[in-house]
């Protein structure tokens, strides 16, 4: 079981410059993760999270002292953290402390950038990976369409806005041509591109449907894709400019 404990300013993403008093102070780690048990209903928590990290805070020895704390009383048994949207080498310095239990980072065909740095380090220091957003929320789901309506108020609308629907229907049509026997559809595809890497220890795709987890949970057999085909998906690398608000 996991949970997250957010940072007491509330804000998303940690800004560089702002202090770990205003985010994550000892008193906060305490009694956010005292919540969590008491509405989990149980007694520990296999991993405690903060929601957001700036690698500034690294060295100072509040949140460790806390993380310390929690885990002599029993109250978790791991530590990890949720990295900022796209910034996966800002976890390096913390990565290195041999504090940190599990990153919950960005990473998929599109973001294949904490390969580069943020993976290996992991490896060398036993740290676990929790792959988030392996869907590019939806974009590689094959289901986006340049005229593709979300209702309003959906946080797609901001994340697909301007020419972005069309864009990712192109990228989406590119990656449908590798398309066979390792992987019949798309979403399958970009599960089992995350799942490949060594580094990884478990995905986390958004589900909207029964048949959704269903098709997801089918995909932890352990199959690997050939390694020619992981090359062809390394050349399906977009970078692009992303929108935090």
């Amino acid at each position: 079981m996991t949970s997250k404990i957010p940072p007491k300013n509330l804000k998303w993403p940690a800004l560089p410059g702002t202090a770990l008093r205003d985010a994550f102070p000892f008193n906060h780690i305490i009694k956010c993760t005292e919540m969590s048990l008491k509405n989990l209903g149980v007694e520990t928590i296999d991993v405690q999270q903060f929601h957001v990290w700036d690698d500034s805070w690294a060295i100072e020895t509040e949140w460790q002292d806390a993380i310390a704390k929690l885990k002599e009383q029993g109250k978790i048994r791991f530590f990890g953290m949720s990295l900022n949207n796209h910034e996966p080498d800002n976890a390096l310095k913390v990565a290195a402390t041999g504090l940190v239990d599990s990153f919950q980072v960005i990473y998929n065909i599109y973001d294949q950038t904490p390969e580069n740095n943020l993976f290996p380090l992991c490896q060398k220091n036993g740290i676990g990976i929790i792959v988030r957003v392996p869907l590019d929320e939806g974009g590689l789901s094959g289901n986006i369409t340049a005229d593709i309506k979300f209702p309003e108020g959906d946080f797609r609308n901001n994340y697909f806005r301007d020419n972005r629907k069309q864009q990712v229907a192109e990228h989406a049509d590119a990656l449908k041509k590798l398309l066979g026997k390792e992987a019949v559809k798309l979403p399958e595809l970009a599960l089992r591109f995350c799942l490949h890497h060594p580094a990884v220890s478990t995905v986390i795709p958004g589900m909207r449907s029964i048949s959704n987890v269903e098709a997801n949970c089918l995909l932890s057999d352990g199959r690997k894709l050939s390694e020619s085909l992981i090359a062809e998906l390394r050349n399906h690398k977009w970078e692009r400019d992303f929108y935090q608000g």
